[in-house]
């Protein structure tokens, strides 16, 4: 709920003129508490004390945002949902949280894709190539423009940092080579075996794996250290 309110933020902030977001943590600020509803419903947290602290803590993320990055850019599109057909027929669906570029549709000017990152997981600049996430942008952005992408980028707000690709020609086919090898692979695989695990607790299939959750004794290993 915290992500999606900042990124609804986001979207109202550069959704307004330039020269109305200064200043830009007053404006951004006043553009959180403006969505804040339409993502916190009435009776979503547990107290009153409670709501203010999230609040709080998404006021601080958006105050590295606007003392850390760029506020003046003008994007070509904002929460834009994108598709991307690959060669064997699959299809991806995601959405992207800014594109920046020429505003013009016949600009020969490239693009730069953008995704907000709430959490204090943190990509560096050699990971962001072989994160799933910032390949289907690539493509999908420059099937939908039919431009090329020079840089994605990722903005972490809990560190106040970013990580950047900027792929060459030669390595946006690569991508595009592995995932249709990839998704191949996926289609042709017709046995799973079961790897249950502390994640089973997330997996919305769990009530159909008669194996989720499923402990082995060699999992339970106890620390020498223990006091008791």
């Amino acid at each position: 709920m915290l992500g999606n309110a900042i990124h609804g933020a986001l979207y109202l902030f550069f959704g307004l003129p330039p020269e109305q977001r200064e200043p830009a943590q007053e404006r951004l600020h006043q553009c959180l508490r403006h969505a804040w509803r339409e993502h916190c419903r009435p009776g979503f947290f547990a107290s009153v004390e409670e709501e203010r602290a999230y609040g709080l803590k998404a006021l601080e993320l958006l105050t590295v945002f606007a003392l850390r990055f760029t506020t003046d850019s003008v994007p070509l599109a904002r929460e834009q949902w994108v598709n991307l057909r690959l060669s064997n027929g699959v299809l991806f669906r995601g959405k992207t949280d800014r594109v920046d570029g020429e505003p013009h549709p016949d600009s020969k000017g490239t693009l730069e894709v953008i995704d907000y990152k709430t959490g204090r997981v943190m990509l560096d600049d050699d990971e962001i190539a072989d994160e799933p996430a910032a390949q289907m942008y690539l493509l999908a952005i420059e099937q939908m423009y039919k431009r090329a992408v020079r840089r994605v980028r990722f903005i972490y707000l809990a560190h106040g940092q970013d990580a950047r690709w900027e792929p060459e020609r030669e390595d946006v086919e690569l991508v595009r080579e592995r995932l249709v090898a990839r998704t191949d692979e996926m289609l042709a695989d017709r046995v799973f075996e079961p790897r249950p695990g502390a994640h089973c607790a997330r997996c919305v299939f769990a009530h159909l794996c008669p194996d989720a959750g499923r402990v082995e004794l060699g999992d339970l290993e106890v620390d020498d250290e223990l006091v008791f």
